[in-house]
């Protein structure tokens, strides 16, 4: 590995064998970021996607290189919703670097999924246009929209676990290299459908304020899990009053309580409901 830094006039230098300073990056990964912030001064954009299991590191990765690509990158530049990201890459300058962190919990369902990919591609000409480095990180690269995944990212970065879950270990796939691999891999989500460029190491040093980070993604997640509540039961009120409704339209016959039990409410509730002038379960009952 090559250890860098900043020096006073913010550029990367390498440091003295057994300094504890600084960020580590692989050599060969290093060579290729330097390309990277090369090409993106001639009006091109940089998009990278990391991935792999929870846990191994992926974040913390993918915070090192956007960091190595641009030494202005802070918490506020990080994100984990599609909504922030918007925000965050309207407000970048020419050249930053801006992370969607989606490991944490978002992408577990098929309609979140859906939710963060038609914002990376509603995104991706503003991004073309104001040549940002965009770092994106999910689960599965398998699972990103097709456009985003061969034809508009540069490069995957595959973070996994070595021997005894040992984390700090990634594959890189350059451009055709990922698209092999996500053409012949995504079906049975096979990491093996195409040979790395390269292999590299990475240790856990976070380039940002960490408590800020790890601060900032609670509270998102915390947020995301509130809003998704209401959101199920609401759906849950709604559907309970309609299964009222057709019992009582219906005139089947059941009492009381075995409508209660049906929908799982208390007698309570199906009394008030069915008295006179009553169109609504009340919100508290439920």
């Amino acid at each position: 590995m090559v250890k860098v830094a900043l020096d006073e006039d913010n550029n990367w230098i390498e440091l003295e064998k057994g300094s504890r300073e600084g960020l580590y990056v692989d050599g060969i990964h290093k060579k290729n970021l330097d390309v990277a912030k090369g090409i993106i001064k001639k009006d091109w954009d940089m998009v990278f996607v990391y991935d792999g299991m929870e846990g191994s590191g992926k974040s913390v990765k993918c915070m090192q290189d956007a960091f190595y690509c641009d030494p202005t990158l802070t918490v506020d530049r990080i994100t984990f919703n599609p909504e922030d990201f918007e925000e965050a890459i309207m407000k970048a300058s020419k050249y930053q670097a801006v992370v969607l962190d989606e490991a944490y919990g978002g992408l577990s369902s098929r309609g979140a999924m859906s939710s963060v990919n038609k914002k990376i591609v509603q995104m991706l000409t503003v991004i073309r246009e104001k040549n940002l480095f965009v770092f994106i990180v999910l689960p599965s690269f398998f699972d990103l929209d097709k456009y985003a995944a061969i034809w508009r990212s540069r490069a995957l970065i595959h973070v996994y676990t070595g021997d005894k879950f040992t984390r700090g270990f990634f594959k890189f796939f350059n451009t055709d290299r990922k698209k092999t691999l996500y053409i012949e891999g995504k079906k049975s989500y096979n990491y093996f459908a195409s040979k790395p460029n390269y292999i590299g190491r990475f240790t856990n040093i976070y380039p940002v304020d960490e408590a800020a980070y790890r601060k900032k993604k609670t509270e998102t997640s915390m947020k995301a899990e509130d809003n998704n509540r209401v959101f199920v039961l609401s759906i849950s009120k709604k559907i309970k009053q309609d299964i009222v409704r057709n019992i009582k339209e219906k005139s089947l016959g059941l009492t009381q309580l075995q409508i209660a039990e049906i929908i799982g409410v208390t007698t309570m509730t199906i009394y008030n409901y069915t008295k006179d002038d009553k169109s609504d379960i009340s919100e508290n009952d439920i």
